[in-house]
């Protein structure tokens, strides 16, 4: 719901004031960022002769009065200055309730042409609960200042919200020359509102209707733990005095506030980025199908508030076969609030990727504080396989000569053929020369020979066999042991270690061996394609899961789980 304040203003601008100048109309509101009750300035110019109409909130309380009036600036058009007047109409208001409101635009309408202004969003949060002294044990005097403060002990990287407040038992009819308070101690400090704005409400402390005003509102980040304090705010007030014919003037000195930064707690994880606050992180891969040897982008964006102008650049670990093309790109989209600073930092990386195939990068994780929590929290983002097309550039991995199988002689039957029109071959197996040869000793012992050797490649087949089936239990029974209980880098080790050896010994070679390039070589003869597959799939997880920084649990279970189905595969 909307409410349509029609000003109606027609902006009487002399001709000659105008002539040379380009019509336009302007809407400026400050803060964006408010609470409920805040003071919002909303100030127009332009320099249209016409009707002006704006449309507000209902929510939009308006207070206090306009202000109108005519001013000019000075711009420079081609290294030339130029005079640019117009008129304008400033006037104040709040927000009774939480939200984000839609402001504007401004319309100026002529006979001829509708102008219209930019429109802005002005976000509203509720008030936040601020920490003072009694005011009630200053009732003695006509005015004073109090220094409130979002927390009594705060976190290093923590911001802290301060502001100023002015009790009057007395009219306050203007305040004037304001100086803020100041941290004493190195500390980031940044404004959240106008000195010169103000937000007048009444309250009843201790049976005294009192006026109040609050001025000076900053955010403040404390660079070094310890103890320090703020020191007083001053400012003037006109005030009006009964007993007076004129107002008159008071300098008003405010009390000292403290505050305590603490250390963070021990126990940093892995990939913290000095984040306080609350925090999340995105990220994806602009295009996953693409040649060897090319530049992909990862855009990476870390959102929330607290510290986030202060944040380190999370570390990237990239699996082999990827690197890094110069520096990653940052842009800040950061605003101030009375939640610290706001929005988002995004990272744009350039990865060269020389290795073919389907590559998996690493899960982006970043770790922070959250002082509502007091605990650190790791959060992460996955990211989707990327599929390189292979231009034949890849250097092959070394691999060590195979050794030439050496077989042993085999007796080979004589191939015969009757040739029709020729002589019959000779028959050694037939008439007196063949029963001879049979009961020979020779042929007794080759027949034996035959016979014990048949046996033989039996007995090694089944031991071969036994063999096989004794390193799938062994190799499974590894992988039962490997408790949640264990370091999580120790547990990825070890099942890298129980693969390597449960394929070195399936195929008689040394660990040393076991390559992607050897499995290549047996398949599809004595390694199916799939499993081949599958192998060489655990492998790169295991890679991107060491070297993408903190190892979770999940992770782990997911590879033995993997695994075990590719040990189970072996017949």
């Amino acid at each position: 719901m909307v409410k349509n304040i029609a000003l109606h203003i027609v902006f009487l601008l002399l001709s000659v004031q105008l002539f040379g100048q380009n019509e336009f109309v302007e809407l400026d509101i400050n803060p964006k960022d408010v609470e409920i009750g805040q003071s919002v300035t909303i100030t127009i110019k332009t320099n249209v002769d016409g009707d002006l109409d704006m449309s507000l909130p209902d929510e939009f309380i308006q207070s206090g009065a306009m202000q109108t009036g005519m001013s000019s600036s000075i711009e420079y058009v081609n290294g030339r200055q130029k005079a640019i007047r117009y008129n304008y109409r400033t006037f104040t208001g709040y927000f009774e309730d939480v939200g984000t409101y839609l402001m504007g635009p401004v319309k100026v309408i002529t006979r001829t042409k509708e102008y219209l202004s930019e429109e802005y969003k002005v976000r509203v949060t509720n008030r936040q609960n601020m920490m003072s002294d009694d005011p009630s044990k200053n009732l003695n005097k006509m005015v004073f200042g109090i220094i409130q403060k979002s927390k009594k002990e705060i976190y290093e990287g923590e911001p802290l919200v301060v502001e100023g407040k002015v009790y009057s038992q007395v009219e306050i009819l203007q305040v004037e020359d304001y100086s803020s308070f100041t941290f004493d101690g190195p500390a980031e400090t940044k404004s959240l509102v106008a000195s010169n704005q103000v937000s007048s409400a009444y309250e009843v402390i201790n049976g005294k209707n009192l006026q109040t005003f609050k001025i000076g509102k900053t955010l403040i980040f404390p660079e070094r733990i310890g103890d320090y304090s703020i020191k007083p705010f001053q400012t003037i007030i006109v005030y009006n005095d009964r007993r007076r014919i004129f107002p008159e003037r008071l300098k008003v000195v405010s009390n000292q506030a403290n505050v305590v930064v603490k250390p963070l707690p021990a126990g940093t994880p892995k990939h913290f980025i000095d984040a306080v606050g609350e925090f999340n992180v995105s990220a994806n891969i602009a295009n996953r199908y693409i040649d060897q040897g090319k530049v992909i982008e990862l855009k990476l964006k870390i959102s929330g508030s607290g510290n986030l102008h202060n944040i380190e650049q999370p570390t990237i670990q990239l699996p082999r076969g990827l690197s890094f093309y110069g520096d990653p790109e940052v842009v800040d989209s950061i605003r101030f609030s009375s939640q610290g600073a706001e929005g988002s930092k995004s990272y744009t990386y350039f990865i060269q990727v020389n290795r073919s195939g389907e590559v998996q990068l690493n899960p982006i994780k970043i770790a922070y504080f959250n002082p509502k929590t007091e605990e650190y929290v790791t959060v992460q983002s996955r990211l989707k396989t990327i599929h390189v097309k292979s231009t034949g550039l890849e250097e092959p991995e070394e691999l060590e000569e195979e050794k030439k199988e050496v077989r042993d002689p085999v007796m080979q039957p004589y191939i015969t053929e009757y040739l029709p029109g020729g002589s019959a071959p000779i028959d050694l197996f037939t008439g007196w020369g063949g029963a001879f040869l049979l009961c020979s000793p020779i042929m007794f012992g080759l027949v034996l020979g035959l016979l014990v050797r048949v046996k033989n490649n039996s007995a090694e087949n089944t031991l071969a066999k036994q063999q096989r089936i004794q390193h799938k239990t062994d190799a499974l029974y590894e992988l039962s042991l490997l408790s949640d209980d264990q370091n999580n880098e120790t547990r990825i080790d070890q099942l890298s270690q129980i693969m390597v050896r449960f394929l070195a010994k399936q195929f008689k070679v040394s660990n040393g061996e076991i390559t992607r390039m050897f499995l290549k070589t047996k398949t599809p003869r004595e390694l199916s394609e799939e499993t081949y597959a599958s192998i060489i799939a655990i492998f790169d997880e295991i890679d991107a899961t060491k070297y993408g920084g903190q190892i979770e649990n999940s992770d782990v279970n997911h590879l033995v789980r993997e695994a075990e189905q590719i040990i189970n595969s072996f017949e």
